[in-house]
């Protein structure tokens, strides 16, 4: 039987953080990963990891070493003495002015254990809303404008926000990247966003199943010509019913199976990996 997370915790180097800790962390310059956990395993663990190896380099200029990611996120499993969980680990630094210099600056890696997460069954309705992130490549620390998006949309009486430019180009969701069916094809937007992990291993399980993809400019216009889209996180995939007033199947097979396609993914052990 396996242990999961029933409330949040913090953790670096494998004790409890402290109060000095999480006020260094909450100045907004930084960048993270979020995944799940399961058996103390993740799905496209290389992926999670060569992310934060990337956007250490680009935020701080310092190296960041693979075994020190790992180290990171099973001593807060094993400390908490947890299997299942939502994991989040976040590099800062304690030496804001050594950045603002553009110095080289080792980081600090901050764990958040939470419960896991499955993502719900119902579909989502969107809202399209005007915003691109600024460095959208990243997966950086500024979520409010993201935030506030689908706080925005929840009120008018959607699930979440799409998000566009003012031209009507589709980026990504708010927090989550946007698919779409065509025929036998899965059609990915180009624009700026943040390519997730869960699009890319899902991208992964496409090439090896042999089904169609391909990369696209999709305007909002373009809706009327997919039969299906869906979203995707760290939390899972889920199926999108509409975007503002265009309707998509609703019991469409399509997001079942890639769904299903992500699930068969395989899990990676964090103790023992490289």
């Amino acid at each position: 039987m396996t242990r999961a997370a029933l409330a949040v915790s913090h953790w670096i180097d494998g004790r409890p953080a402290e109060v000095a800790d999480l006020a260094a962390a909450l100045v907004n310059y930084g960048h993270f990963s979020t995944l799940q956990v399961r058996g103390r395993a993740v799905q496209g663990l290389d992926l999670h990891v060569t992310r934060l190896q990337a956007g250490n380099l680009e935020l701080f200029g310092s190296a960041l070493a693979s075994d020190a990611i790992l180290a990171a996120m099973a001593s807060a499993l094993a400390a908490a003495d947890i299997d299942d969980a939502t994991l989040r680990i976040a590099a800062f630094s304690r030496d804001m002015p050594a950045v603002e210099r553009g110095e080289a600056v080792p980081v600090v890696l901050l764990v958040a254990l939470s419960p896991p997460r499955q993502p719900p069954t119902a579909p989502l309705r969107l809202a399209s809303h005007v915003y691109v992130r600024a460095l959208a490549h990243l997966k950086h620390a500024a979520t409010l404008p993201m935030l506030h998006a689908r706080r925005q949309t929840v009120l008018a009486g959607y699930d979440d926000a799409l998000l566009v430019d003012a031209d009507g180009t589709i980026g990504e969701g708010a927090l989550w990247n946007v698919g779409f069916v065509a025929g036998d094809t899965v059609v990915w937007p180009i624009a700026p966003a943040l390519r997730g992990t869960s699009e890319r291993l899902l991208q992964r399980a496409l090439e090896t199943a042999g089904i169609a993809q391909r990369h696209a400019r999709v305007g909002l216009a373009d809706c009327a010509g997919f039969e299906a889209a869906f979203a995707c996180n760290s939390g899972g995939l889920r199926a999108v019913a509409a975007i503002d007033g265009w309707r998509f199947d609703a019991d469409s097979a399509v997001p079942g199976r890639l769904r299903a396609l992500l699930a068969a993914q395989p899990w990676m052990p964090l103790e023992g990996a490289h």
